[in-house]
């Protein structure tokens, strides 16, 4: 019976076991199938053509290579939506990074379309990013702001920090551009922190360079200004950046121009031959700290070289400021004056366009905010309906799959529980079987060595001729009775059937000797006073005086009833 209902625990237990793999197999199928589909509903698939993302990874660092494997794809039109958006975006950022003449914006705004809607907020940063620079090449300023505005509002919740802080720098030369240097300072500020987040030494030259710029312009003291152009200069040499390196040195030259005239004049001779673009403006710098020098055929040379460049105003301005001085110097006063003259009123019509253009590009950036913040309140409101149903959903089947999960564990725990107390139960019962089948066998023989012990007492007191009684009696009790050989094979017999209760008894009580270790034994298999007389051939007398040395060496009170403290300690 016993067996039957192991085995039934052991079916039940494996049924169990059955219905745990179909669910979780069920649960396998369907739960990355919603998990899927509710990503993908919110995010469209970026490319994973082995060329283009060959070129995105070394666009940056390898222009050059990466135009070449781009232009390496045929027709590459015929890509798919997700390949040929990052063809466009990879392409034009590699015609950006080498210089190249970008004649239409079109390309660029191919990625940023398809960006815009997709989810991948990187790609949608980056373009608008890329777009913003080309435009703002062509000095379309305003629409450049737009461009890098929207790069900031997507890439805001990300953690890509050297593409926000690029982004915040241009945002930072565009107001810088238009002179509105509080504005500039915020977003050079943040640059900043994003390049000190991402530990990049490079783009942080570049921010530390601006701020001490801007610190300039905003009057704060010269100790502090040139700190930062110091600290930026350090972090340019340390990365390797050259072209920064020495801009900082053109830029401490022109702070130093009308401080310390020899330290001004090495930075900017230093960059007038780096920078062949920008060598008017550094003439024009130069001709006044050689007049400072007193050295007019040197200030003169560097006038001629700046009189050259009419094409950029700012330059223009400061060479006439230099030409106003040369002027004064020789003694032509009026020249001077007309000089000076010159250069406020195209100082101060370059100022005017500037004004004019700055609310130009805040009432636009206005009016396209708001434009955009109502778009984005629709967009947010409707993909925030997708995302708190989408949620539910999961939340539901979440707790499903968790309650299904604890459930089967739970009945699990409950079949493991049943077979283990059946299993116990069995060996429990098996094992009181095998100790009641060894007592009973030898009690048997106990009982079969009372009985010939009792027939040989009678013939003891039933024959009379002594000779042949000693011979009879001698032989019979050999076969019969019970000798110390035999008592110690029961005795171990019976401690073992009681589990070494016995020699326990006998380790903790060395005061008991073998005839208290006989009586305690045939106590153990509950042989009664009268049969264990005969067992031991002693009378009842003797046998009371044995068990109350047993109690007095056990340190056991008289009345204690020596069977049932004997079971007890059974």
């Amino acid at each position: 019976m016993l067996a039957l209902l192991l085995k039934k625990s052991e079916f039940i237990l494996q049924i169990q076991v059955v219905k745990i793999k179909i669910i979780m197999k069920y649960i396998g199928s369907i739960f990355p199938l919603l998990f899927s589909l509710f990503f993908l509903s919110c995010q469209s698939e970026y490319t994973k053509n082995k060329t283009i993302l060959r070129a995105e990874s070394i666009v940056l660092t390898h222009p050059d290579s990466a135009f070449r494997l781009l232009t390496s794809i045929p027709h590459p039109e015929k890509l798919s939506k997700a390949d040929y958006a990052a063809w466009c975006l990879q392409y034009t950022y590699a015609q950006y990074k080498l210089n190249q003449e970008i004649r239409s914006d079109s390309i660029i705004r191919l990625a940023v379309d398809y960006y815009e809607k997709s989810g991948l907020l990187k790609q949608s940063g980056t373009s608008y990013y890329i777009l913003g620079c080309i435009l703002q090449k062509d000095s379309k300023y305003e629409e450049a702001m737009n461009a890098y505005k929207k790069a900031e509002y997507v890439l805001k919740s990300t953690n890509y920090n050297d593409l926000k802080g690029l982004v915040d720098i241009r945002i930072g030369y565009l107001y810088l551009h238009d002179e509105i240097f509080n504005e500039s300072l915020i977003y050079f500020k943040k640059s900043l922190n994003y390049f000190i987040s991402t530990k990049n030494i490079k783009y942080q030259a570049y921010s530390y360079r601006m701020i001490s710029d801007i610190y300039y312009q905003l009057n704060y003291p010269f100790q502090t200004v040139m700190n930062l152009s110091n600290h930026a200069l350090k972090l340019s040499k340390q990365s390797g950046d050259s072209v920064n390196y020495y801009s900082i040195l053109g830029q401490q030259g022109e702070l130093l121009f009308d401080k310390n005239y020899t330290l001004a004049k090495e930075y900017l001779l230093i960059n007038y031959r780096h920078f062949p673009l920008l060598r008017s403006n550094y003439a024009s710098l130069l001709s006044y700290i050689y007049i400072k020098l007193n050295k007019p055929d040197s200030a003169n040379y560097y006038v001629q070289i700046a009189k050259k460049d009419t094409t950029q105003t700012k330059y223009t301005v400061g060479r006439y400021f230099t030409e106003a001085y040369v002027a004064y110097n020789e003694g032509d006063k009026d020249k001077a004056f007309s000089l000076y003259e010159k250069a406020y009123s195209i100082r101060n019509k370059f100022f005017k366009l500037s004004v004019i253009n700055q609310l130009h590009i805040i009432d636009k950036q206005f009016d396209t905010t708001k434009s955009e913040s109502e778009i984005a309140t629709l967009k947010i409101d409707n993909r925030n309906k997708v995302i708190v149903i989408s949620l539910l959903i999961i939340v539901v089947l979440a707790g499903l799959i968790i309650f299904l999960i604890l459930s089967i564990r739970h009945k699990n725990k409950i079949m493991e529980h049943q077979v283990e107390k059946h299993q116990l139960e069995y060996a429990i019962i098996i094992k009181k079987t095998e100790n009641n089948q060894k007592r009973e066998l030898l009690l048997s023989k106990l009982q079969q060595r009372m009985e010939n012990t009792l027939h040989v007492n009678r013939l003891k007191m039933g024959l009379s001729q002594h000779g042949k009684l000693d011979d009879f009696i001698k032989e019979i009790s050999t076969q019969s009775i019970i000798s110390e050989s035999d008592w110690e094979f029961y005795i171990h017999e019976a401690n073992h059937i009681f589990d070494q209760k016995l020699a326990l008894l006998s380790a903790s009580h060395p005061q008991l000797t073998q005839p208290d270790i006989k009586v305690i034994t045939l106590i153990f298999l509950k042989m009664d006073i009268a049969d264990s007389c005969s067992l031991l051939n002693m009378t009842k007398p003797t046998m009371y005086h044995r068990r109350s040395l047993i109690k007095e060496r056990l340190g056991l009170p008289k009345d204690t009833d020596l069977e049932d403290w004997v079971n007890h300690s059974i």
